[in-house]
């Protein structure tokens, strides 16, 4: 068998394209006239030319749009390699651009003049990076209403004078019709002879950048548009704002697009800093990004360059020159040492991270900033806790509730809402670790009060990556408040607690804490077995638990990894 020309993919494209013109139909139709078994997204680029198709495929266009049959004579004998199929990105695409007609932003895609196959290539791009379709939407939307924008950019008139606005109108024109890469380089192009007034192009250019995914590209932009802006070389505090934004967007919102182009921006900020104030001031804004960013993968990378860029920080920020900031990037090294020692049998992370919080409190006193003072000894409570699973006895988890509960001092709800809920939840996480070493129930109906009081401010439309976190913790609690008093009531709330959670913890976005709730489900529905004996929940059970144990493998999480074999084994002795 023969692979099919490129010159006749082509032109077999281009007689499809043309018959569904003629028919008046856009690709939804002709997926429906073929019963659903070309989706829109494989259609798109059956018409560009970009997939060799089976001989079946053919005879069923050939069919739906009236197509001259001796197109099928080309495809005989035709070696179909597997990208001639339709793969689960196209499947990704077709759902989510199934989306589309009803959203918000469906008719200003129409009045912009923005066609079909420019959404196509953007939910095509988006698909190829992820396999969860509401992480796909969220994208999907966010990549729309830029490139509304950009078309608007395109038919905007301004003073910047014609060579700008003519080539605007050229990328609107070549972003209408879904071709980002060539949009992208007319900027380029603009850009290299452009010598005035380029703050418009560099905006644009950094939005479709975007468009292409290329947070490199996007972060150079934006830098450069900063310093058109200053008429020169942007002030640091400038540059730092504008890394901020993107590191705040990627910590509450959970993009991690946001994420990585706040990083992107810290690297290249960094290399601007002359001073060691400066240094130190862009490398722990750096270790913050680094740090949000690595929370959210699987693999432990990104958290161990945090705590690089915290400790060369803290070279240049030391505690006799500037005693505050030297307290402050001791501790966001700590949070990072917690998380990181979260993820390994070892205690010795986790051991440096309650030496980082200690240090810090030694300069964040109440008297003298009494709300870091609260922040600290809240994340130091958290450490605390953490080590104390590895531990013995309930030492710890007592230091981490009082750590707390002296954090609560401050952080008041009226004085700060959301920072009053963190510290609930924290001081719920605390009580739960320490009602499960205690006799009774006393402890753990503590911790389901303290993050229903949490959830009062943690909503999901302000806070949705806080709110799942939440959820997953109250989850945990309930759990073993069913294990206590033997109370499906408690498991069947517990479930509900995990699925909320999942609502925002997606593989896709935060494979860690998926992962975690994976494991609690499979945890509950071991003791729904065990109060019922339907052998339907150990299959459930080992479902969560094999899903869950993937991650954590891939994580390299070596203490999960031991605790989710644990449930494993649980199960296969249940079943056995």
């Amino acid at each position: 068998m023969s692979k099919v020309a490129q010159s006749v993919l082509t032109k077999f494209g281009e007689a499809v394209k043309r018959a569904r013109a003629l028919k008046g139909w856009q690709l939804k139709e002709l997926s429906q006239e073929m019963r659903g078994n070309s989706g829109i997204s494989f259609l798109s680029d059956i018409e560009k030319g970009k997939r060799s198709i089976s001989g079946p495929t053919v005879g069923k266009l050939i069919n739906a749009l009236n197509l001259d049959e001796t197109w099928i004579d080309q495809f005989l004998d035709s070696d179909t390699s597997p990208e001639g199929e339709q793969t689960a990105a196209d499947r990704i695409a077709d759902k989510t651009l199934e989306l589309v007609p009803s959203s918000d932003v469906a008719q200003k895609l129409v009045d912009a003049g923005i066609t079909e196959n420019a959404i196509i290539a953007l939910a095509q791009r988006i698909a190829g990076d992820t396999d969860d379709v509401g992480q796909a939407w969220l994208q999907l939307q966010n990549a729309m209403d830029i490139a509304v924008r950009v078309q608007a950019e395109g038919k905007q008139h301004s003073n910047h004078g014609d060579f700008v606005d003519t080539v605007l109108a050229q990328v609107a024109d070549l972003a209408k019709d879904g071709d980002y890469t060539s949009a992208s380089a007319t900027i380029r192009d603009a850009l290299a002879q452009a010598d005035a007034q380029k703050s418009r192009l560099l905006a644009t250019g950094a939005e479709v950048a975007l468009l292409d995914a290329d947070t490199a590209a996007a972060a150079a932009l934006l830098v450069c548009k900063a310093d058109v802006d200053a008429g020169g070389i942007a002030e640091l505090k400038t540059l730092h704002a504008l890394q901020n934004r993107y590191h705040e967007i990627g910590r509450d919102k959970g993009s991690n697009l946001d994420s990585v182009l706040a990083i992107d921006l810290a690297h290249l900020i960094l290399a601007r800093a002359e001073t060691p104030e400066e240094r130190g001031a862009v490398g722990n804004n750096l270790g913050n990004s680094l740090a949000v960013y690595g929370a959210r993968k699987s693999n432990t990378i990104r958290l161990e360059q945090s705590i690089t860029a915290f400790t060369q920080a803290l070279k240049e920020r030391t505690r006799d020159r500037v005693p505050l900031d030297w307290a402050m990037t001791q501790m966001n090294l700590g949070s990072s040492l917690k998380i990181l020692g979260e993820r390994e049998s070892s205690t010795d992370r986790l051991e440096q991270s309650v030496t980082a919080f200690t240090a810090a409190l030694k300069e964040r006193t109440r008297d003298r900033v009494p709300l870091d003072w609260a922040m600290t000894q809240m994340n130091l409570g958290n450490a605390l806790a953490s080590l104390g699973e590895r531990e013995i006895g309930t030492g710890r988890f007592e230091q981490a509730v009082t750590a707390h509960t002296e954090a609560l001092k401050e952080n008041t709800r009226d004085r700060d809402p959301m920072l009053w809920a963190m510290t609930q939840m924290n001081l719920g996480n605390a009580l739960r670790k320490l009602g499960e070493r205690e006799l009774g129930t006393g402890r753990l109906e503590q911790a389901v009060a303290a993050y229903t009081e949490a959830l009062k401010e943690i909503t999901r439309d302000r806070a949705p990556m806080q709110w799942a976190q939440t959820k997953l913790n109250l989850g945990n609690a309930l759990s073993r408040l069913g294990e206590r008093e033997s109370s499906s009531v408690h498991f069947a709330q517990a479930v509900v607690a995990y699925t909320e959670a999942l609502k925002e913890n997606t593989r896709d976005r935060d494979s860690m804490q998926w992962a975690m709730a994976q494991g609690n489900l499979a945890g509950v529905e071991v003791a729904f077995f065990d109060n019922t004996n339907d052998p339907a929940h150990l299959d459930r059970a080992a479902g969560y638990a094999n899903a869950a144990r993937e991650v954590f493998v891939e994580a390299q999480a070596s203490q999960y990894v031991i605790m989710i074999d644990q449930n494993i084994a649980a199960i296969q002795f249940r079943r056995s």
